[in-house]
C-alpha cells in the first residue's frame, strides 16, 4: 500500500519542475529519507544540478551537493523515468503570456506527460498556482484518459505552494501546508506525505477551496499595495509624506497591516495570481472589478516613476531623453536573484523607449532582456557612478553602500526610501516625496 510506503520512507518520489518551488521540495524529501527523481525540461538547470550548482536563493551549492551525496537524488529531462515513482509533485510555473493572460501550457504539458506514464496507486499532487476549479475540471480529465478511477486506481490532490524566495523567517518547514484531495483517500494520502516531511498540514474540503485560498492570499496583497500606491501619488501631489503616513498608521496595534508603496509589484505570485482570479471571474455575474482596478494601478506604476523621474531631471536642468540613467537592482525584491515580473525591468524598458541612455547594475543578475534584447550588468565602480546624470535606486540590495553612493552620484532618485537614514541631501530625491516640503 502507498500509505505504508509513505510511513516507512520507501515511497519513490518524483518532482516535476525544479525551480523555486520544486527544488526546495525535492531537498526536503531527500533530507527526510525519500529517494527522489527530479524532472526539468530546462537542460541548463539539469546540467547545473549535476555539477552541484544552485540557481535559487533558498538553497546554496552545498545544499545541492548534499542532494546527490547519499545516492537518493537524480535529475533528468525525461518523464519516462517517473514511471516507477509512487508520488509525483507537479511544481511547474504558470506564468502570464505575452498578452498578459494566464498561460497553462507548461502545467498541462506536465500533466499530459504524467498521464502517459500514470500507473495504478500513484499519487499526483499539483502545487502550481491555478484558477479555482482547475484541478477537477482540467487536470483530472487529462489524468483519467486511460480509464483509471481517481480515489481508487490513482490519487490526485492540490496543495498550493507558499514559497517566498529569500524569506529567512518562513520556509517549507514552518509554513502551514494547505491540502485538498479530489476524494477523501486522496486528501489523507497527501496529508500523510507532507506530515512525513515535517510540515503542519491544514486540510480543506475541496481542491477549489485550496486553489481559491492561494488566489486570495496574493490578491489581498496586490489590492492593498495598489491602495497605498494610489494614496502615495495623491499624497505626493498634496505635499504629504506617504512614508510618514504609513509609519504613523502602523502604530495602531489592531485592524491594520502596513503595506508600502513602490515602483510596482513583482514576483511570480502577486501580479500573476490576481490575473488568474480576474480572468476566471470575468464570465460570472459579478466579475472582479475591484481587483482588476488594483492590478491596473500597480501595472501603471512604471509609467508614474518615469514621469516623476522626468520631472526631477527637468528640475535639475536636464531632459529625460539623452540622459544617462543607471538603475540599481533589477530583481523583484531585495537580496535575491529572482527577476520574475520585476518592476525594475519594466522601468528600464520604458526609460529606453523614452530615449534615456539606460544601464543597470545588480550584484545577483548578470544579464536581463530589455525590449527583446540582452542587456549586460555594468561593472560597478566610481567611474560608472560619476558618468550618470541620475542613479535610480530601484531595489535596495544590502550590497550597496548608501553613503558611498551619495558621495559619488550627482543625483539619486530613490524608489525605496532606503536613503532616508542619510538625512537631507541635495543630490537625493525620493519617489513620492519630491513634491513634499
Amino acid at each position: 500500500m502507498l500509505k505504508n510506503k509513505v510511513f516507512d520512507y520507501s515511497a519513490q518520489i518524483g518532482v516535476i519542475g525544479l525551480g523555486y518551488v520544486g527544488l526546495p521540495l525535492a531537498h526536503a524529501c531527500v533530507k527526510s529519507g525519500y529517494s527522489v527523481m527530479g524532472i526539468d525540461t530546462d537542460l541548463q538547470k539539469v546540467a547545473k544540478l549535476n555539477k552541484g550548482q544552485s540557481y535559487i536563493a533558498d538553497l546554496c551549492d552545498a545544499d545541492v551537493a548534499s542532494l546527490f551525496g547519499g545516492g537518493k537524488f537524480s535529475v533528468s529531462s525525461h518523464y519516462g523515468t517517473l514511471k516507477s515513482c509512487d508520488i509525483i509533485f507537479i511544481c511547474v510555473p504558470t506564468p502570464l503570456n505575452k498578452e498578459g493572460q494566464p498561460d497553462y501550457n507548461l502545467l498541462f504539458k506536465a500533466v499530459e506527460s504524467t498521464a502517459e506514464i500514470l500507473s495504478p496507486s500513484q499519487l499526483i499532487v499539483v502545487e502550481s498556482t491555478v484558477a479555482p476549479q482547475t484541478t477537477e475540471k482540467n487536470i483530472l480529465p487529462r489524468l483519467s484518459k486511460k480509464g483509471l478511477l481517481v480515489g481508487e486506481d490513482f490519487f490526485l490532490a492540490y496543495s498550493p505552494e507558499r514559497i517566498d524566495p529569500g524569506n529567512s523567517a518562513y520556509n517549507l518547514a514552518n509554513t502551514p501546508k494547505l491540502v485538498a484531495g479530489v476524494t477523501e483517500n486522496c486528501t489523507k494520502l497527501t496529508q500523510n506525505i507532507y506530515e512525513q516531511l515535517g510540515m503542519f498540514v491544514v486540510t480543506v474540503s475541496s481542491p477549489a477551496v485550496a486553489e481559491m485560498a492561494k488566489i486570495l492570499e496574493n490578491t489581498y496583497r496586490d489590492v492593498n499595495i495598489a491602495l497605498v500606491n494610489e494614496m502615495a501619488q495623491i499624497c505626493s501631489e498634496n505635499g504629504i509624506d506617504i512614508w510618514e503616513v504609513v509609519s504613523a498608521a502602523a502604530t495602531k496595534p489592531y485592524g491594520y497591516q502596513a503595506f508600502y508603496p513602490g515602483p510596482g509589484v513583482g514576483g511570480h505570485c502577486i501580479p500573476v495570481d490576481s490575473v488568474y482570479y480576474t480572468d476566471w471571474a470575468q464570465n460570472g455575474k459579478i466579475g472582479a472589478s475591484l481587483v482588476r482596478h488594483a492590478r491596473d494601478i500597480n501595472a501603471a506604476m512604471s509609467k508614474y516613476v518615469v514621469d516623476s523621474l522626468s520631472t526631477v531631471l527637468l528640475n535639475n536642468g536636464r531632459q529625460l531623453s539623452g540622459s544617462k540613467v543607471l538603475v540599481l537592482g533589477v530583481t523583484y525584491k531585495r537580496d535575491i536573484n529572482d527577476q520574475r515580473e520585476s518592476p525594475a525591468v519594466k522601468l528600464i524598458e520604458l526609460l529606453s523607449r523614452r530615449g534615456a541612455l539606460v544601464s543597470y547594475h545588480d550584484p545577483y543578475v548578470e544579464e536581463i532582456k530589455v525590449n527583446g534584447r540582452a542587456l549586460h550588468c555594468s561593472r560597478f565602480d566610481k567611474r560608472l557612478l560619476n558618468e550618470q546624470d541620475c542613479v535610480v535606486m530601484a531595489v535596495a540590495h544590502k550590497w550597496y553602500d548608501l553613503r558611498n553612493l551619495s558621495s559619488s552620484c550627482a543625483l539619486i532618485f530613490d524608489l525605496t526610501n532606503v536613503t532616508v537614514g542619510l538625512g537631507y541631501r541635495k543630490n537625493i530625491v525620493s519617489l513620492f516625496k519630491h513634491n513634499c516640503k
